[in-house]
């Protein structure tokens, strides 16, 4: 475990994110905090997971998700069935932040993506989600089912398990939970966090 400096913050000042202490990094995925005389844990794909999802989902409904421009535009080959749904959708996928030329036959030319997703493997993604867009457009569900859409841009754009952290990205994770419509679990359903009492921890070592 990566042992951090203690901060000297007024905890008045913070969200209750912000206002943990850091302990460090636990096997590369989890966060360890303590809050007061309470271990914290924090697994911090899920919490990316949250904070991706609930930024998308707020620009989204206020129409204005953001995109960034691609350095060199990603060309897409595609078959039959993906290009036809790229076709079809490309109001909403613009909607969604993406910016998509169509380059002759089943060929796109992929121009721009939402800043989430501007260091994650997008080519695949945006077929992934025109497909999902013309399923749920054939039941005439896309603003009931939008989540699912989102929960799936929100899943590619986020720290994963497995990946160290410096002490900043992870003081910039924990600020982030704070700066959201916050809730326990992630998308998926898994739980964001989890808390241990000493009194519990002590009883596992038989102190008590």
């Amino acid at each position: 475990m990566e042992q951090l400096p203690l901060e000297s913050q007024t905890d008045n000042q913070l969200g209750f994110f912000t206002g943990l202490q850091l302990l460090g990094q636990y096997h590369q995925s989890y966060l360890l905090c303590q809050d007061g005389d309470d271990l914290v844990l924090i697994d911090q794909h899920a919490a990316h997971e949250r904070i991706g999802f609930e930024k998308l989902k707020m620009a989204y409904l206020n129409g204005n998700v953001e995109r960034q421009q691609l350095l060199f535009p990603e060309m897409l080959e595609l078959d039959f069935r993906s290009a036809d749904a790229l076709l079809a959708h490309c109001d909403e996928l613009s909607q969604l932040g993406f910016e998509l030329e169509p380059f002759g036959g089943k060929s796109f030319a992929l121009k721009a993506v939402p800043p989430l997703l501007k260091d994650a493997p997008v080519g695949q993604l945006v077929v992934d989600v025109a497909l999902e867009l013309d399923r749920i457009g054939k039941s005439g569900q896309f603003q009931e089912r939008i989540d699912e859409i989102l929960i799936l841009m929100a899943c590619h754009g986020v720290l994963r398990a497995n990946q160290a952290l410096t002490r900043e990205e992870s003081r910039a994770l924990l600020r982030e939970l704070d700066q959201v419509d916050f809730k326990a679990h992630c998308p998926h359903g898994r739980p964001v966090m989890q808390r241990m009492a000493l009194a519990d921890i002590e009883k596992m070592f038989r102190r008590l």
